[in-house]
This record gives C-alpha cells, structure tokens and sequence, in this order.
C-alpha cells in the first residue's frame, strides 16, 4: 500500500474534525433541548395551582377534618377528587342530623368549579372514636385533577394514614392544653414562694442586729 501524500492527511484530519464538530453539535442540541423542557416545566409548575387532599386532626374538639386546599399560585378550576376506598365516617347520627360518611362523598363525587389560591375547604370527617373502630379502612389514596392557566395540570396522589394521624391527635388533645396552662400556673406559684419567703425578714426587721449592739462607750 503506497504511503499517504500530505494532501491526502489534510483531507483525512478534516474530515474527523468535521465529525467530531458535528457529533458535539448534536450533543449540545440535546442538551439545549433539554434544558428547554426542563426550564419550560419548571415556570409551568410555578405558575399551576396545587390543590392538597388530606385527613387532619383538630386538637381543639379532638375530631378529624377532611381537608382541600389550593396551596399553588393560581386559581385550580374543575376540580375532581377520588378517594380508595370510598372515604367513610364512624360518627353515629344522631336524628335530625346529616349521615357524614353520606356528606363526604357527596363532596367528593361533585367536582370544585374553581379553587383561588390559598383557598381552605374544611369538613368535619369524624371523631376521635374512629382509631377504635377496626371495621373501618385505616388507609386512604386521594387522587385529584385539575385545570390550571394553562391546561390540565398533572395528576396527584395523596395517602392518608389514620394511625399515623392516632399520635398526632394524642399530642393535641383537648386536655393538653388546659395542662399546659395548669403547669405553668404551678411553676409561677412555686416560683413566687421563695421569693416571698426571702423578701419577709426584710420587712419584719428595722435593721441588722450588729446595729443594735451597744458600743463599747455606752456600757458604765
């Protein structure tokens, strides 16, 4: 095989060159690209509503609340909220009174028109008694969809564990407050007795007792 005149290396060199700029060119297209989505996604996901499905509990009256809110930006439109399985409520009705496992999935069946942001909806779910009745589901998926300024916005799970939530309610209590309160009120009682105790000598005595020695002119 002849050996390669100069001008041949030169066409061979920039042929590689012309691949190996091509190749990185490509690379950084798809990176650019990326890049692109990526950014695009993010200033979507700023600017969409985040609507929040959850079970929590009121330590004021010791009861579990049904929670919806909007915590994104913008206003959430058509929402619609799925519970598995069915969300149900141990409260016995008393007469007169709504069936609540009844209310809940009402609510849950009927879309939201529109959510604003920062928008609240609570509903009272059921009571404390409920971490004792076995026969009711302890857990539960929320899905929810929604539309957003810009279309629909992607899908959202949210799993509520109700034994979880047992210890949570334990810590707020009722009662903890008030015991709160009642400790404190004590620690400012004993706090305030030896103080008492230190302040009374000075009161009950006009002055030290080396002041009321005589000195050693006054004795005859």
């Amino acid at each position: 095989m002849d050996q390669l005149t100069t001008d041949q290396w030169t066409v061979i060199v920039a042929v590689v060159a012309a691949l190996i700029a091509t190749w990185q060119a490509a690379i950084a297209r798809v990176a650019a690209n990326k890049q692109l989505v990526l950014s695009e996604r993010i200033h979507r996901e700023q600017n969409e509503p985040y609507v929040i499905v959850d079970i929590q509990p009121d330590g004021n009256h010791g009861s579990l609340l049904l929670i919806i809110e909007n915590t994104g930006p913008t206003v959430a439109r058509d929402v619609r909220i799925s519970c598995d399985p069915p969300l149900e409520s141990g409260w016995e009705p008393r007469p007169g009174e709504p069936d609540l496992t009844q209310v809940m999935q009402e609510i849950l069946a009927r879309p939201i028109p529109i959510l604003p942001p920062r928008r609240r909806l609570t509903f009272l779910l059921d009571n404390q008694d409920r971490f004792e009745n076995v026969q009711l589901p302890r857990v539960y998926t929320f899905t929810v969809d929604a539309n957003g300024p810009e279309g629909e916005v992607e899908t959202a799970q949210y799993t509520v564990d109700l034994d979880a939530l047992k210890w949570v309610l334990l810590e707020e209590r009722p009662t903890k407050r008030v015991e709160d309160k009642l400790s404190k009120i004590e620690k400012a009682v004993h706090a305030l007795v030896p103080n008492n105790r230190r302040s009374s000598p000075s009161r009950t005595h006009a002055a030290p007792v080396h002041q009321r020695r005589p000195s050693s002119g006054d004795t005859a």
